[in-house]
């Protein structure tokens, strides 16, 4: 059974998870044997512009960004616009693919899965959008995948919609896709602690990638 490792970093501003990020890379970049790890974490309010990133997709100016108490950062990952802040379940998991699949596209149809599993777990009706990366309700997308994979190894990754003020993606054209809307798991309907989403998430996880999750 492969050992990944958790951490949960609690509410933190945006680039100090990205250093952890960082950090962790170094870490399977220096240890071939090393299969992973998972970064559990819940932003300040930030805006990221990924690789595919306009900045007209971006609805302020950077006086009103500051003034909102926003960060604005652009970022490496795929994708393009989308907000992370309060009320997100944001998890970054950090993976050596040589030791699962090397396949990109394998490895983001399994953070689907876990996502799907977890949620429909958790009472909300969920599917996928032929051509669209994502989990979505008929409200809108409730979980954006953006992730960057460099040698094989992870980066990025996925941003639940918990409690989330859905008011901030009215700021920005959210992934390209602002027609098909957003939505969380408050807003279905359901009152769910932090905790329990995460611990559900974690056990899907390690039966999805076939893995052990043990805290730092």
């Amino acid at each position: 059974m492969k050992d990944i490792k958790v951490i949960d970093t609690g509410r933190v501003p945006y680039l100090k998870s990205y250093d952890l990020q960082l950090k962790f890379l170094e870490n399977l970049n220096n240890c071939q044997e090393d299969f992973g790890y998972l970064i559990i974490t819940e932003p300040n309010p930030t805006i990221t512009k990924g690789i595919r990133g306009e900045d007209t997709e971006i609805f302020l100016s950077p006086e009103q960004v500051q003034e909102k108490g926003i960060e604005l950062i652009d970022i490496r990952r795929g994708g393009k616009v989308t907000f992370h802040g309060p009320g997100q379940i944001v998890i970054y998991p950090i993976l050596n693919l040589t030791h699962f699949k090397k396949s990109i596209k394998w490895y983001i149809e399994s953070l689907e899965d876990v996502v799907i599993l977890t949620l429909e777990e958790l009472g909300i009706k969920v599917h996928k959008k032929e051509g669209i990366i994502g989990i979505f309700t008929e409200k809108g997308k409730i979980c954006a995948i953006g992730i960057e994979v460099k040698k094989w190894r992870t980066l990025h990754g996925i941003a639940i919609n918990h409690e989330v003020v859905l008011d901030y993606f009215n700021n920005i054209n959210p992934c390209g896709l602002s027609d098909l809307g957003v939505t969380s798991i408050l807003n279905e309907g359901k009152k769910i602690t932090r905790e329990d989403i995460i611990d559900l998430f974690k056990l899907n996880f390690s039966k999805i990638f076939n893995v052990s999750i043990e805290k730092i």
